[in-house]
């Protein structure tokens, strides 16, 4: 794309577009005031006689000043909006009375992503988002531009960006594209047990929408007529049957809007991405802002050869999912193509194996977990001694949930980075290079002190890695190692 024709040092706008887009956040923001209005509406009608006509057309008048004045900033920020770049720098200004302005290096750029739903795409326009590693949120965000404006924004930060990093093709190469059945073997694979969680917060919240627009209760009704049901076991397997069918439907759906027609392209600079059902998005990965790896599978794709691979940026908010880059890896060698221009050689295939103290598998338990289960049990036995088999049984499924954990924590490392493997019913590898290390930390508790152990912390601008009891020794020759690779590279 020709980023010559079009004069990015010349301040812009936002798209008239945007104005839609700013009404649309207005009433759905504002909807309990509207619902408002139309309640007195309706009461007015059904009191035709009472009905002061000067008065509600001042109630309404009224609240939509209210509603105006509330969201006024959004219709300022419209009029006022400028995005442009000078020199080496993106800079952002808007605001009429505080007036803002924001300026950000172009090298610091972690970012450019591009939104486009079906009110975008029929206005041939996007939403744009610029995100650095200098905040955990979005830094710069623009709800309407011209999509041949966002594009060849994109394309002028992505190749502004100074890239160190050799290890990729510098033709662009595509290396995942996910088909149908790529999109039925994820479905299958989802946690199953949080979909179905998630179905019943929804269901619960809006009973409560219900209980206070109608002002009954639904699930007093429901319980009603659970009770006077009369269930045999060729019933409950069929409301077994058709919740399991509506949460795989709910998987798939859930998968659907994640991954669908996702693809990756290799560049020179990183991993362009782009995927959507509802609305497509597009999102340049770029190398040398990425701090740690990391790939994990659940026991299902495990079986079906499936792998969720993680890329931590700098300045990422780890509570925040719709900033995390997740890949689906379906095939075996894409994950070494993916991961390699961050770490070509992994510890595990040229070092010794290390795994932690037992002490990691039984500790826990010993302290915490077999403490609150004598007291719960002695509460729960005054209530209903029969109940008193729950407690003792959660003991045991989180004794050997921590002994299973220490069983599969081992990690490898060599002069350049550290590689963690991990889980529990699952299993996760971390990959680590020592370079994007920011700093170390290497803890003893009492415990730890009397055995000659110690838990280390590698700090990066993404994620925290913790290797927990291991030896004092090993411990800080592990920090050595990072320090010294921070300090010469």
């Amino acid at each position: 794309m020709n980023t010559s024709k079009f004069d990015w040092s010349i301040p812009q706008r936002l798209s008239p577009v945007a104005l839609l887009f700013i009404l649309l956040k207005v009433i759905k923001a504002s909807w309990p005031l509207v619902l408002i209005v139309i309640g007195r509406i309706i009461i007015n009608e059904q009191n035709e006689a009472k009905t002061n006509t000067s008065v509600g057309i001042f109630f309404i008048l009224g609240i939509s000043l209210l509603i105006l004045l509330i969201h006024i900033s959004q219709l300022i920020n419209f009029f006022f909006f400028r995005i442009y770049i000078l020199g080496s720098e993106l800079i952002v200004t808007g605001g009429l009375i505080t007036k803002t302005k924001t300026i950000v290096p172009i090298n610091r750029v972690q970012s450019v992503h591009l939104i486009e739903t079906y009110l975008h795409k029929l206005t041939n326009t996007c939403e744009l988002k610029i995100e650095t590693a200098g905040t955990d949120a979005t830094e710069i965000e623009v709800q309407a531009i011209s999509k041949e404006k966002a594009l060849l924004l994109q394309t002028l930060l992505q190749s502004s960006i100074a890239e160190k990093n050799v290890n990729i093709a510098e033709e662009p190469q595509q290396l995942i594209g996910i088909q149908f059945l790529d999109l039925l073997r994820l479905a299958i694979s989802e946690n199953h047990i949080r979909t179905f969680l998630i179905i019943l917060a929804f269901a619960y919240s809006r009973l409560e929408d219900l209980k206070q627009l109608f002002g009954f209760d639904a699930s007093d009704i429901i319980d009603e007529q659970v009770d006077i049901a009369a269930f045999s076991l060729s019933g409950f397997l069929t409301i077994l049957i058709a919740g399991l069918f509506f949460t795989l439907l709910v998987s798939f759906i859930r998968v659907m809007l994640r991954y669908h027609e996702m693809t990756i392209i290799s560049t020179i600079k990183g991993f362009q991405m782009e995927w959507g059902f509802l609305q497509t998005q597009q999102k340049m990965l770029f190398q040398n802002k990425v701090q740690l790896i990391s790939w994990n599978n659940n026991f299902i794709r495990r079986i079906l050869g499936i792998k969720i691979l993680r890329f931590y940026m700098a300045g990422e908010d780890i509570n925040l999912t719709k900033q995390h880059i997740q890949l689906p890896v379906m095939r075996p060698h894409l994950l070494y193509q993916l991961v390699s221009p961050y770490q070509a050689v992994w510890p595990s295939s040229n070092a010794i194996l290390n795994n932690v103290h037992p002490s990691y598998g039984w500790r826990n338990t010993l302290l915490f977990v077999l403490p609150i289960t004598i007291g719960s049990s002695i509460a729960i036995f005054f209530w209903n001694p029969w109940y008193i088999i729950f407690p003792f049984l959660i003991l045991i499924y989180l004794a050997l949930s921590n002994w299973v954990k220490y069983q599969k924590f081992r990690f490898w490392y060599n002069e350049n980075s550290i590689q963690i493997q991990k889980g529990i019913w699952g299993e996760e590898n971390v990959l680590l290079n020592f370079n994007k290390t920011q700093h170390v930390m290497v803890k003893t508790t009492p415990f730890q002190r009397r055995k000659n152990l110690a838990s280390i912390e590698l700090h990066t601008a993404g994620e925290t890695v913790t290797i927990p009891y291991i030896s004092l020794e090993q411990a800080q020759y592990i920090a050595d190692l990072a320090l010294v690779n921070v300090q010469f590279h």
